[in-house]
């Protein structure tokens, strides 16, 4: 009875694996690995763009809040610096040269001088420095007070 299973089992046809052979995983995870990598380098690309996003946004609402509050100036040329946050910000002003008009007809048409405002706003991101530059034209006018 021994030798009939014996025969039987060699005269049966080849079947072949239901599996996967080990190059076959091999290849997948290879593939996979490659995938996943290429997945966190985007999603740490786009999670640095987004907090770059930010801290542009911010500087832009910072100088552009100087700007409104700046309608005027009350001196000639300038020069304000200060700090808000992470941000340090510097303001400067200059005489806008008006050559429609001669200098005595200025002075006798109430004429008001206009300035260059400039605003510029500079912070640390990541390992360069950033800045944001506005420039706006205002009166020059004496100080209410």
């Amino acid at each position: 009875m021994i030798a009939n299973v014996a025969s039987q089992r060699s005269t049966l046809p080849y079947v072949g694996s239901a599996g996967f052979s080990l190059l076959e995983m091999l290849v997948v995870l290879v593939i996979l690995s490659l995938s996943l990598g290429v997945l966190y380098n985007s999603a740490t690309a786009a999670i640095r763009n987004a907090r770059v996003a930010n801290e542009y946004s911010r500087a832009i609402i910072l100088a552009e809040s100087m700007l409104t509050s700046a309608s005027y100036v009350t001196q000639e040329k300038l020069n304000k610096s200060g700090s808000f946050k992470e941000f340090s910000w510097e303001i400067t002003s200059w005489p806008v040269e008006e050559e429609r008009k001669p200098a005595d007809e200025r002075e006798r048409s109430g004429y008001e001088q206009l300035q260059f405002l400039r605003v510029l706003v500079i912070w640390r991101g990541g390992s360069s420095l950033r800045e944001i530059d506005l420039l706006t034209i205002v009166p020059l006018r004496e100080s209410v007070q």
